[in-house]
């Protein structure tokens, strides 16, 4: 018997064999080949054997290998496409997001806008239907006790928003008077001119408990609203959501019926409104790495956030000596996240975004100010500056563990973020560090009376102004070669005074010791030891586990092909325009030959996001109409916490969740991700089926019968080898031929698992059919090879 290692993504195995090495090799017929053990025949005479392999085609590789890494797993749409268009093209076109079309979040239309008194207008608009059960007339509500802001309420019969308004006082300028009403939970409601969209009033919803019709909502009562029976008629208006409360605008026939803090799309508003939770960004994260068509965007948003590591819990309890409303701390920790990662993806929609761009949005941060703790850093007087923000910039943001620095280095930079702090402001002074806290109205200087952001502050008294000598006389050690090797980076920070610093660019011009911060991380963001960090960072990223930082020489010629790959990035780094360029530093990784040879295909380990993500990506496909095979909400907490404890936005360490296999992979987290793949296969009637959430929905039936031909529906080997395809598109069909032994098993065989049950005689239009593909996939997707990309 002969065994062997699978070689990775093999097509075909041959034998072959000769009687003397003087002789040629020729396939050896006689023996049995299965799978990657071949038995030779008892009759055949003694002699030498070889093993021939037929790799599969490099372009099903490549395509696999991006598809699995530029994104969080391939889609069946996606395998199409790539099967007859580029690669390249397809890393082209991924490494520019800005050219992308992206999908919308809902299907009713909104837009935000800052307005006055600071508030933050979400507007809502929809195209409904005016019926003879709608003449009770207009019902406003929220599901339960809070409060709400509601402007320029209207009406227009057909689709043109220049038509008359059929509520004339949705303005809400005039007095709060008949046709509107007020239910008996809701008395308390007002046309106030605490905020407003335009004008001077708005109406503020002010409930309670929960509203749903006439008497327990703020009901406009005129009772034919002049619309024609079974006419057409579109509704518009902006608001301010609630902190935890849905608004309902409606019709009583619910022929328009706008619930605009429901649904994914809801998500969305909350968040842009700064009203979103925790498990609302969450949900919104992980439903964009499903959805998104800018999946590179996604990819990279997540690696930048698991960089620059930052904590939501953190972030609460920080502003609980501010707040006693538990919700509401949750609610603000998140804006806070949100908005960091939302800067990084701005800036990553820019073809000129650097490294630079990215660790001085996490510098300015609010949520890195509170987690490593500079927001209470003081360096006037006697004052020692926390060393926390300093030790991990070098040490797990820029340079790395031990590679460059030493601890005077960081003792010495730690004085330089002195004074960089939070402060509650007018979110259109969000830029200006300088701002004092900003009031409402006068009596109400309490934080917690305060509309307004929590953002970066530069408080002036707490700086450290001192000069200050960072590396001093470090050169660039001889390891590093052309052009970097025996340059001096020592960094000379002068003595401060109060006068502005017109040569660096700071928000706001910027003045004094607040320079300091910048002019450290400019430094930093383009030394060669960053080079190499974030290099190998981003390579191991992409490529595989097996890269290290601080140990390559790049004088030796013949550096390893990982030190050559780390090598490139650092020179595309070095000779961009700008230094630094992100693009150009993930071309040259995408370009390279270890990540498009089998140097990269299934060599790495999905993190439970890239598991969770790529599970519903599999069976997802979109037909013309819009309608998708698979779906899901986003709710992906429950899974992730059992497959490995990743808290998205909440990991208590700085270091980042682990990207390599013994951070996620034991007998109890492969168990969670067999659940998870199995309770998303089941059908929706089951109660098992909502174990991971209420919001998953796979059709694997509906996706085999879009995919194939009618004459394959009831062939076990046919529907074997498509999903095997799909699941599978990075391993060659020699290696695979276990995989299917057991899937056609599968198909052909009873629910009590010993039966034997013809696939073909289920027919494809019954609930039997449907449990037995359902099971078969599900079976696939928990094997090993699935848990690799």
């Amino acid at each position: 018997m002969l065994k062997w290692a699978p070689y990775p993504s093999a097509d075909l195995y041959t034998i072959r064999r000769t009687p003397s090495l003087d002789q040629p090799f020729l396939p050896d017929a006689s023996g049995m080949l299965s799978n990657n053990t071949f038995f030779p025949s008892m009759a055949a005479s003694n002699g030498f054997f070889s093993l021939e392999v037929v790799p599969m085609p490099t372009n099903r590789l490549q395509a696999a290998t991006v598809l699995n890494r530029l994104t969080y797993g391939p889609t069946p749409d996606d395998l199409e496409s790539l099967s007859t268009n580029s690669v390249s093209a397809f890393i082209e076109q991924q490494l520019a997001p800005e050219t992308i079309s992206e999908i919308g979040d809902s299907e009713i239309t909104f837009t935000n806008t800052v307005g006055q008194n600071t508030f933050q207008w979400i507007y809502v608009q929809q195209t409904g239907t005016f019926t003879a059960n709608g003449t009770n007339g207009l019902y406003i509500y929220l599901n339960g006790s809070g409060t709400a802001y509601v402007d320029d309420l209207k009406l227009v019969a057909g689709t043109n928003l220049a038509g008359a308004n059929l509520i004339p006082t949705g303005d809400f300028e005039s007095p709060l008077s008949p046709p509107w009403i007020l239910g008996t939970n809701c008395l308390n409601s007002v046309f106030s001119n605490e905020a407003s969209k335009s004008g001077g009033q708005s109406l503020k919803l002010v409930f309670s408990t929960g509203g749903s019709s006439g008497g327990s909502a703020v009901h406009f009562t005129n009772t034919s609203l002049g619309l024609p029976l079974n006419g057409v008629c579109t509704l518009s208006y902006w608001y301010v959501p609630s902190t935890n409360r849905q608004l309902t605008i409606r019709f009583s026939n619910n022929g328009i019926n706008t619930t605009p803090d429901v649904g994914p799309g809801a998500i969305n508003r909350r968040l842009i409104a700064g009203r979103g939770s925790l498990s609302d960004l969450r949900r919104w994260y992980s439903r964009r790495a499903v959805h998104a068509n800018r999946q590179l965007l996604e990819v990279m948003t997540q690696f930048w956030d698991n960089h620059f590591v930052t904590q939501h819990t953190k972030s609460r309890d920080y502003l609980d000596r501010y707040y006693d409303d538990f919700t509401y701390m949750d609610v603000l920790a998140a804006e806070l996240e949100y908005r960091e990662i939302n800067k990084w993806r701005a800036k990553m929609m820019d073809p000129n975004a650097t490294f630079y761009d990215m660790l001085r949005i996490s510098a300015e941060s609010p949520a890195m100010i509170i987690y490593l703790d500079t927001v209470r850093s003081r360096g006037n007087g006697g004052s020692v500056a926390n060393e926390n923000y300093a030790r991990e910039l070098l040490e797990l943001f820029t340079f790395g563990v031990d590679n460059g620095y030493d601890q005077a280095d960081i003792v010495t930079t730690s004085k330089a973020w002195t004074g960089w702090t939070i402060n509650l402001v007018d979110p259109a002074q969000a830029s200006n560090p300088f701002l004092t806290n900003y009031v409402y109205n006068a009596g109400s200087a309490y934080v917690t009376n305060l509309p307004g952001i929590w953002t970066f502050s530069y408080m002036s008294s707490n700086h450290n102004n001192t000069a200050k000598t960072i590396f001093t006389n470090k050169t660039v050690p001889p390891r590093f070669g052309s052009p970097w090797a025996g340059n001096p980076y020592q960094l000379i920070l002068p003595l401060r005074t109060n006068l502005a610093t017109p040569s660096l660019s700071i928000p706001n011009g910027g003045t004094n010791g607040m320079a300091d911060g910048y002019e450290v991380i400019a430094h930093l963001a383009n030394q060669p030891f960053t080079m190499e960090f974030i290099s190998v960072k981003l390579c191991r990223w992409f490529v595989h586990d097996d890269f290290d930082h601080g140990v390559y020489d790049y004088t030796d010629p013949n550096m390893t092909p990982e030190a050559r790959l780390v090598h490139d990035c650092m020179l595309a780094w070095h000779n961009a325009t700008p230094r630094g360029n992100l693009r150009t530093v993930l071309r040259t990784i995408f370009n390279s030959e270890l990540f498009r040879t089998h140097g990269a295909a299934g060599q790495k380990v999905k993190t439970p996001l890239e598991f969770a993500a790529s599970t519903m990506r599999v069976l997802r496909s979109i037909d013309s109409s819009g309608v998708a095979t698979a779906d899901t909400d986003g709710n992906f907490t429950t899974a992730l916490t059992r497959m490995g404890s990743m808290l998205l936005f909440d990991r208590a360490e700085p270091d980042g969740y682990p990207e390599s296999a013994p951070g996620w992979i034991s007998a109890g987290t492969l168990t969670e991700r067999l659940r998870f793949a199995q309770s998303v296969l089941m059908s929706s009637n089951l109660t098992q089926s909502v174990d991971p959430g209420t919001g998953f929905r796979t059709d694997p039936v509906g996706l085999l019968k879009r995919k194939l031909p009618q004459v394959k529906w009831d062939v076990a080997t046919d529907i074997a080898d498509y999903f095997l395809s799909i699941i599978y598109p990075g391993e060659g069909r020699a290696n695979l031929d276990p995989y299917k032994s057991v899937a056609v098993s599968f198909l052909n065989t009873a629910n009590d698992g010993v039966t034997a049950s013809l696939f073909a005689n289920l027919g494809n239009t019954t609930p039997a059919y449907d449990q037995r593909v359902r099971g078969m996939v599900a079976m696939l997707l928990t094997l090993p090879r699935f848990q690799e990309q």
